[in-house]
């Protein structure tokens, strides 16, 4: 029982760690609205709000990539299996 907290608390631990980092990415890319990554980890749906002289699409798309990939390669496994299947969005408050 002991043993299954550990799992549970280090699960948690990382699971807060990559849900910051995906909060610095939508800071990092402010014209990024959401995103959906299938289960082949590729990236879809790619919604940013673009404004007058603002990033094309594409170019986001490509920064978002690229940002991703930095997560996983820091994260390895952990960041997979949260990345995979999920939709992510930008909280507007």
């Amino acid at each position: 029982m002991h043993d299954h907290r550990i799992v549970v608390q280090t699960r948690c631990e990382r699971l807060a760690v990559f849900h910051a980092r995906i909060a610095v990415l939508f800071k990092r890319l402010p014209m990024l609205c959401g995103f959906h990554v299938t289960q082949d980890l590729g990236i879809t749906q790619v919604t940013v709000d673009a404004w007058p002289g603002g990033a094309p699409e594409e170019e986001s798309s490509r920064e978002l990539c690229a940002a991703l990939e930095d997560l996983i390669d820091d994260s390895g496994d952990d960041s997979v299996e949260f990345l995979r299947g999920r939709t992510f969005a930008r909280a507007l408050h």
